[in-house]
């Protein structure tokens, strides 16, 4: 089996709510400069991609709930009653998201009319295996546990720790399913109709918890098994068991995920290949840039044409451009043109000389009101990871006033030697007498400390000083150019193309790529200080000067430096937090006089006020009991020993 192809099956619904919930319920969202919510799509998308990049798949199948009733809430109207309504902006989100997925990624988007997204899973995961294929199951829902079988190849990636990538995934597979829930797979569906599931508002048996549940499984293998014996099962225990036997198999009807689904034809498993022009154009209209800088990472791991030219670029073969030339880019909705700005030519310092007579040159700028824009191309955005490939400078309004000095291009010739510039740069660099401006300034910082140098000096970051000015905005230099400039410079994926990084793009283009950032963050720095200088009264000035920038590079030096982390200690922090977890939960069970499930607001609902008798009136009325968060139980701490027993579980927990 290890050398089939590998099916990765998608739960939709799951990883569209746990990417929306990361960010939407956050910081508020993402969106589009025109409102549209793309939280959704970003985490999704984000999440798809690096769990591709890791397990290579050779066929991806998305499920998704169709969002109407289905058989099982006409079984019980009840299920899933005590879920609120997504919000609006939720809905829109994924209608974008499974447009790109069909159209642009080319991947299968299944619902089936009646059915959840889990038994889609579960009738294509069956069609796999029957074709030979193995499979695995992305999502944070443990119910598809029921689906892991070794002898078939079928496993779970689970996302227990967030919404994105590998980040919080694990591999379950048999084994891991007894570790984490101490039944086998087929027993998954058995242990939910003896605890039941609150999130799902399956009742399940009351009073019985996972551990009574595990045990009754392993005892009797089966729920049929259990209430044939009822007898041999413990009095109390039994008596819970025969009051619930009714609930408890339609529980269990309700957890099991079915096989049997209608779809009108199995999808096709292997993956056709992305529409790149379409990938490339729906993200820019959702303006989610930083996928957009992974158009190639897509094209590997799902297949299709390489990455075509630009939308809205169109020159002939051959064809220059010639000084302050316009290359216009049509934006997608049709609207008028965009100037793409002037061509820059800067001067190409290759020569040892070239670069003795840049640095007389920039001794002499020393002028704070007039700072050196510095820039720097590498060939990651991890400033430890990224190896130099050039470095940019800009002293004025002429392609004379600005260069670039080429270090790490893979077929330059000539080109200076790496550390025979740096050395030469380095007294510059780290010289607080002449002032620099930049565009990120701490990214740059760390790429320079990383190869040794030291970076002093540094008056105006645009990215900050633009951030003050306008919190809610978009700060990256196209941004800024287009937004006081009225032109939209090429993008770093447009330079790059099908390359992997800068380093393989000709020196040329490099160079005039560089030379616009240089150009614009020379540009944008004195229209940013004398906003700065405007608003607010100078207060904004005063923030920027004596608190931002002050603070950038000591935010660098902790990145560079890092921090001690004792894996020994919390491993055994760990262990003690457990043991004193599982002694307040048998306390909790004892105070109570009976088991319950500590993490469950419906039992814990149930023990205080139905129980115990405590005073409801010191807590609200829910969809499904009663509240027991923080502050009810404050009110209820005096009465009840079992309620400071709880505050502490919870602490802990």
């Amino acid at each position: 089996m290890a050398d089939a192809p590998l099916l990765l099956l998608v739960d939709g619904h799951s990883l569209a709510f746990r990417s929306y919930y990361a960010l939407a319920k956050r910081n508020g969202g993402l969106s589009t400069s025109g409102g549209i919510p793309t939280s959704v799509t970003h985490g999704f998308l984000k999440a798809l991609l690096e769990t591709a990049q890791e397990w290579q798949p050779q066929g991806v199948i998305i499920a998704f709930d169709t969002g109407q009733p289905t058989f099982r809430h006409q079984l019980d109207p009840a299920y899933k009653a005590n879920r609120g309504a997504a919000p609006e902006e939720f809905h829109q989100d994924v209608q974008n998201l499974q447009h790109l997925l069909r159209e642009a990624l080319r991947l299968p988007v299944c619902t089936a009319p009646g059915f959840e997204a889990d038994d889609v899973i579960a009738a294509v995961a069956r069609h796999a295996v029957e074709q030979g294929w193995r499979v695995r199951i992305l999502s944070g829902d443990r119910d598809l546990f029921q689906l892991v079988d070794d002898g078939k190849d079928v496993a779970c990636l689970y996302m227990g720790g967030g919404p994105y990538g590998g980040r919080g995934i694990s591999l379950v597979d048999e084994a891991a399913v007894w570790r984490q829930l101490g039944v086998a797979p087929h027993q998954v569906v058995d242990l939910k109709a003896l605890t039941g599931d609150s999130s799902d508002n399956i009742p399940g048996v009351r009073g019985v918890g996972p551990k009574s549940a595990v045990t009754l499984l392993a005892d009797h293998g089966d729920l049929d098994a259990i209430y044939s014996a009822l007898v041999t099962v413990k009095p109390g225990l039994a008596k819970k068991l025969d009051a619930d036997r009714d609930s408890a198999f339609r529980s269990r009807t309700l957890a099991r995920i079915q096989v049997d689904v209608p779809l009108a034809e199995p999808p096709p498993l292997a993956l056709a290949g992305l529409d790149a022009t379409a990938l490339a154009t729906r993200l820019r209209q959702l303006e989610l840039q930083s996928l957009s800088r992974q158009l190639e990472a897509f094209r590997r791991c799902f297949g299709g044409d390489t990455m075509a030219q630009p939308h809205g670029l169109h020159l002939d073969a051959g064809h220059e451009l010639r000084e302050h030339e316009e290359v216009q880019l049509l934006p997608p909705d049709g609207g008028d043109p965009i100037p793409r700005g002037p061509r820059l030519d800067p001067r190409l310092i290759t020569t040892e000389a070239a670069l003795a007579t840049l640095l007389a040159r920039l001794e002499t700028c020393r002028n704070p009101a007039e700072p050196v824009a510095l820039d720097t191309e590498t060939t990651s955005l991890n400033p430890f990871q990224a190896q130099l490939v050039g470095i940019g400078v800009c002293w004025g309004e002429n392609n004379d006033d600005m260069a670039y000095i080429p270090l790490g291009h893979q077929d330059a010739n000539p080109q200076l030697d790496r550390a025979l510039a740096l050395a030469r740069m380095a007294p510059w660099l780290a010289s607080a007498e002449h002032p620099k401006c930049l565009q990120n300034a701490k990214y740059d910082r760390l790429v320079l400390l990383h190869h040794g140098l030291r970076l002093n000096g540094v008056v105006m970051d645009t990215l900050l000083a633009d951030y003050l000015l306008d919190p809610a905005g978009r700060h990256g230099l196209g941004d800024m150019a287009q937004r006081h400039f009225g032109f939209l410079p090429t993008s770093f994926q447009e330079l790059v193309g099908n390359h992997k990084t800068i380093a393989a793009v000709e020196v040329e283009a490099a160079a005039r790529y560089c030379a616009m950032d240089v150009h614009l963050t020379r540009r944008l720095a004195a229209i940013l200080r004398q906003a700065l200088a405007t608003a607010g009264g100078g207060q904004l000035e005063r923030l920027f000067t004596d608190v931002e920038m002050p603070l950038e590079p000591v935010l660098a030096q902790m990145e560079a430096t890092g921090i001690f982390v004792d894996c020994g200690y919390l491993k055994t922090l760990s262990q003690q937090l457990a043991r004193q977890l599982e002694q307040l939960e048998q306390q909790a069970h004892g105070a109570a006089g009976r088991p319950f499930n500590l993490a469950s607001p419906k039992q814990l609902g149930q023990i205080l006020f139905e129980t115990l008798q405590l005073d409801r009136r010191k807590s609200r009325k829910t969809k499904t009991g009663y509240s027991t968060d923080a502050l009810v139980l404050e009110r209820l701490a005096g009465d009840h020993p079992v309620v400071s027993i709880i505050l502490q579980h919870r602490t802990l927990s």
